[in-house]
């Protein structure tokens, strides 16, 4: 459902992820709660503590689309794979709900002083420079969705399976699903395990059954999400293995 959504918004020329834009608005309302909390205090500005009271709820409200839009995200782009940048924004994304709640409710009373109310508004802002931080990693640093360097299939367009016109099947199909992870060949999840030299590369049919239930060398299971027959056709999985071969022998 979440693929068909996508497809249905590439269709109308849109192919970037939605989180990204709305995201701004709930990070934008926190830096805008600290800056009247502070410009109360410092100018004694009783009024001003409800207006960064009342600023806060609308960062909170906004903050359940932003997570909505980056699971879906996640889900299409990087088919739920937990690396590491996910994780932590994930985890940032977590307190920065709690924090939201513990000021809003804290801050029903009008105090200009108010050092637990100063300790929220300075974490929540912590939070979301680390939102930031992180959410800009995966777009534009390590973790970018078509020139990084890792180890799970992610999509670069809205069918993660579409061929770029004009290039050669398992180039393009190398970078629409692992070039954001396993880019040169390398793996920035495990870099232990680079693809260059794997034994997944000794046939065709090792390969394959590795791709679509893949495992650590101990059989515990990975971070790399499985690639079905409705995500990768055989077909498909025989021109990236062709690729995977020939480029990383």
């Amino acid at each position: 459902m979440i693929d068909a959504f996508y497809g249905l918004l590439g269709r109308i020329g849109f192919t970037d992820p939605l989180h990204p834009p709305i995201v701004h608005v709930p990070i934008g309302l926190v830096i805008g709660a600290l800056a009247f909390f502070a410009i109360a205090l410092l100018f004694k500005r009783k009024l001003l503590v409800m207006t960064a009271r009342q600023v806060s709820i609308l960062a909170l409200v906004f903050v359940f689309p932003s997570i909505l839009f980056g699971v879906f995200d996640w889900i299409h782009f990087y088919h739920g794979a937990m690396i590491p940048a996910i994780r932590i924004k994930m985890g940032l994304a977590a307190a920065l709900l709690v924090l939201l709640g513990l000021g809003i409710i804290l801050g029903s009373e009008v105090r200009l002083r108010s050092a637990a109310m100063a300790i929220i508004y300075g974490l929540s802002f912590v939070a979301v420079l680390g939102l930031g931080y992180y959410g800009a990693s995966l777009v534009y640093g390590r973790g970018a969705l078509v020139a990084q360097s890792s180890s799970i299939g992610v999509a670069a367009a809205p069918s993660a399976i579409e061929a770029k016109k004009g290039e050669p099947g398992g180039k393009a199909l190398f970078e629409a699903n692992c070039q954001a992870c396993h880019a040169g060949g390398g793996n920035s999840i495990v870099a232990s395990l680079p693809i260059k030299g794997s034994k997944r590369l000794a046939g065709l049919e090792a390969f394959e059954r590795f791709l679509r239930a893949p495992a650590m060398p101990d059989g515990k299971p990975g971070d790399m999400p499985p690639f079905d027959e409705d995500t990768l056709a055989d077909g498909q999985a025989k021109e990236l293995y062709g690729f995977l071969k020939a480029e990383f022998k």
